[in-house]
């Protein structure tokens, strides 16, 4: 049944995707580039999901490895002459291998000294690549091929949002997968307790290692893709504030679930560009800074009533719903025989 419900749920995120893009342009804000934003914020977030909802760690440099698979690309593709996917390939493998030797270093650490680590090395990428020629340092780089796999060229943004979007449920259904299976058991046990799961005979560094090189593979395909959509990108994209950005969008959405991510994603870019739209029509003159504002306000108020994230909040609405009314219906299908016999003195008097 739980495979049948999945392979529901699968096909149902699947229609979304062209539903969104029929709605793009006649609803406000709901433009097909900023599908393809959402769809780009939420693949990259959701291996952040795995790294913090379930092994427990926080990454605050995320965004160096949404920039490592964009540069690794736009490299390949604009000075060596590579086709797009192997390109794409590379600089998935490069934020694996990268991910791994930091993760090595860095996760027999804990705590807020953990963040720190996954910090500095967010900062020391946005400078390298600040500096670097090969990088353009902080005029970026332009001249990126759009994307083209065989004969199929993505050069409007609606294909590019289905692109994505097809990579997207591929993604969630590989992470639901990993959470489901033993490596995913392991995970759970290391983000409840180090202790208790060392105890049990799991490889804590192997874990946390593992889980961390998923997440920037995520990231990295994530960076690539929009290289290859924006066709020009720079430092700024990469930084600090991005890296802040997936982690609202992961807390947001839930870190409980594997949908935490879209949710999350949704809600953020969603209430962006409300805010960018509904502001100046109530503030004359309104500048960024409102619109800052008032997208804080409205993600305090997001985490104060879904503690627990969006998604995470639905799902056990749900779930109790679901329990109440089967035992509801246990309580209805009792036959009338489990009731206690009468005495013969019950009878009597009756």
């Amino acid at each position: 049944m739980s495979r049948i419900r999945a392979l529901a749920a699968g096909l149902v995120f699947l229609a979304v995707g062209p539903l969104l893009l029929l709605l793009a342009e006649s609803v406000p804000f709901l433009l097909a580039s900023n599908l393809v934003v959402f769809a780009l914020f939420a693949l990259a977030a959701t291996g952040l999901v795995l790294i913090m909802g379930f092994s427990g760690q926080v990454s605050l440099g995320h965004a160096a490895f949404y920039g490592i698979g964009a540069y690794s690309t736009a490299i390949l593709t604009a000075d060596a002459g590579w086709s797009p996917l192997l390109a794409l390939l590379v600089g998935m493998v490069v934020s694996g291998l990268v991910a791994a030797v930091l993760g090595r270093a860095v996760f027999r650490l804990s705590g807020h000294f953990l963040a720190m680590a996954t910090l500095a090395f967010g900062l020391f990428y946005f400078y390298l690549i600040s500096f670097l020629d090969i990088t353009g340092g902080n005029g970026g780089r332009g001249g990126i091929p759009k994307l083209a796999l065989g004969s199929f060229e993505v050069l409007t943004d609606e294909r590019m949002f289905l692109l994505v979007w097809l990579l997207l449920g591929l993604g969630v259904l590989v992470a639901r997968n990993v959470v489901r299976s033993a490596t995913g058991r392991a995970l759970r046990a290391t983000g409840s307790s180090e202790v208790a799961a060392a105890c049990s005979g799991v490889n804590i560094v192997r874990a946390k290692v593992g889980v961390f090189v998923v997440g920037a593979l995520y990231a990295s395909l994530a960076g690539s893709l929009y290289a290859h959509w924006v066709t020009y990108i720079a430092p700024d994209a990469f930084g600090l504030l991005t890296s802040i950005e997936f982690l609202v969008i992961a807390t947001v959405g839930g870190l409980g679930t594997v949908w935490g991510a879209v949710v999350g994603a949704a809600f953020v870019v969603g209430i962006s560009e409300l805010t960018r739209e509904v502001v100046p029509l109530f503030v004359e003159g309104a500048t960024g800074s409102y619109e800052t504002v008032a997208y804080g306000a409205a993600l305090i108020l997001v985490l104060v009533v879904f503690h627990k994230g969006i998604a995470d909040a639905v799902l056990d609405t749900v779930r109790r719903r679901s329990s109440s009314a089967r035992v509801v219906g246990e309580v209805d299908a009792t036959p009338d025989s489990a009731a206690p016999a009468e005495t013969g003195v019950q009878r009597q008097v009756r």
